[in-house]
């Protein structure tokens, strides 16, 4: 007998590699004497998003992105996401189709959506990561750790808007459960 899964989160899932360089912002001016100069500092990190639509959001910080990495990063999401089964649209990338993440994700309750290839589109945290770039865009970082309080800080505001999904609820979401506000 089949037991019936009690839905928590429809959420999107991906990594991104925001740098306190980012300069997506662009300056005009008539004489060209408008510059924007930033420190070429690289953060050695990258970002791993969940972006939850009825759940918590959370974000982590991992050196390499590999099955052990995701893994944790699933660790992570189950812990502020205690209660129900999790739905993770993710894109194809290889740590997320590796047996062992596969393995955790149905310990943890989590179940992976994956996107056909090459449709960034379809996955409504990328909206998220454009955003979060434009706000680092004008911002100076006095070091890492301000840059990392800033991207958490950020990502975790711009995860309360249900704006980046809107389009995704209309089309794949049924009629009766779109209402998520």
């Amino acid at each position: 007998m089949k037991t019936r899964k009690t839905l928590s989160c429809w959420d999107f899932f991906d990594e991104a590699w925001p740098q306190p360089f980012e300069n997506s912002q662009r300056m005009w001016s008539y004489d060209r004497t408008v510059q924007i100069e930033k420190p070429l500092v690289a953060v050695p990190w990258r970002s791993i998003g969940f972006y939850a639509l009825t759940g918590k959001s959370v974000i982590t910080y991992k050196e390499r992105l590999v099955k052990e990495t995701i893994v944790e990063a699933l660790e992570e999401i189950r812990e502020q996401n205690p209660r129900g089964w999790i739905l993770l649209v993710a894109d194809n990338y290889g740590s997320h189709h590796a047996n062992l993440t596969q393995q955790r994700a149905d310990e943890l309750g989590i179940e992976f959506v994956f996107l056909p290839p090459y449709s960034p589109t379809l996955n409504a945290i990328e909206p998220l990561w454009k955003d979060l770039k434009r706000e680092i865009s004008p911002t100076i970082f006095e070091g890492k750790d301000h840059f990392r309080e800033f991207v958490t800080e950020t990502f975790l505001r711009l995860s309360h808007k249900l704006s980046f999904a809107v389009d995704w609820i209309e089309t794949f979401l049924p009629n009766n459960i779109q209402r998520l506000q």
